[in-house]
């Protein structure tokens, strides 16, 4: 069950807050921040911190910090191309065209930024999708330091950047699916708690950064589009 705001009354003394001598107006200062810090703990997913960095595409420019540009992992070396910013539906998304030929193959993809991760910590993740003419599938994957990092670089390993070691897919939470060849907007959802390691060769490793993956595709030799919007990712619980 998602957590529910929980409105208390205000008048004084109440059953969360013991009558204190503390002077009228002290006691209803205390009471009065007791009941926010406890409104605050019982927000909604939808309330709490978005981790997406520009989830809903509004910096500028729209695409900042997405990652849209593969050219070290092949079959996704045109997929830049594939990708632009409009609005659908009434809704500012980002959309993936794709030409004839593509979408049976490698399809199309964008990959927000990377997030620092909390090992351990449960998380709820939440995509828009307007399938329109493909299917899609959407992700949540988690990235450590790749150990022997190798010289040509694949959807599962990504080369060292400046802001960041040479990365290597260790975790993977799928998102369940929205449904294909969909003309109005779905939202997919889900919760997991992100392992405290996970084995990386022969050692165990924690994982370090999280992003979130939404990616198109069809069996078909024809041309189309899908549209994504708003990205949200949300620490439910701390690791234990």
């Amino acid at each position: 069950m998602r957590n529910q705001i929980i409105v208390f009354p205000l008048a004084y003394p109440s059953p969360l807050v013991p009558k204190l001598h503390l002077g009228t107006h002290l006691s209803a200062k205390l009471h009065f921040a007791i009941a926010a810090i406890i409104l605050v703990l019982s927000l909604p997913a939808s309330a709490q911190t978005n981790l997406v960095p520009n989830g809903d595409f509004s910096a500028t420019p729209p695409l900042a910090s997405w990652r849209i540009d593969f050219p070290y992992a092949e079959p996704y070396i045109k997929n830049k191309s594939y990708i632009s910013l409009t609005s659908q539906n009434g809704r500012k998304c980002v959309q993936i065209d794709l030409p004839q030929g593509v979408a049976g193959n490698e399809g199309g993809k964008v990959e927000s930024a990377f997030i620092k991760a909390e090992p351990g910590a449960t998380y709820r993740v939440e995509i828009d999708c307007l399938t329109w003419d493909f299917s899609a599938k959407t992700f949540v994957e988690a990235w450590a330091t790749d150990p022997v990092p190798i010289p040509q670089p694949d959807k599962f390993r990504i080369p060292a950047t400046p802001d960041h070691p040479a990365l290597l897919t260790v975790y993977r939470a799928q998102i369940p699916d929205a449904k294909g060849h969909f003309k109005t907007w779905q939202t997919v959802s889900r919760e997991f708690t992100l392992p405290k390691t996970t084995r990386v060769g022969c050692r165990e490793t924690a994982p370090e950064y999280l992003s979130l993956k939404a990616y198109t595709y069809e069996g078909t030799p024809n041309g189309g589009k899908s549209y994504f919007a708003n990205f949200r990712l949300y620490k439910i619980k701390e690791a234990q």
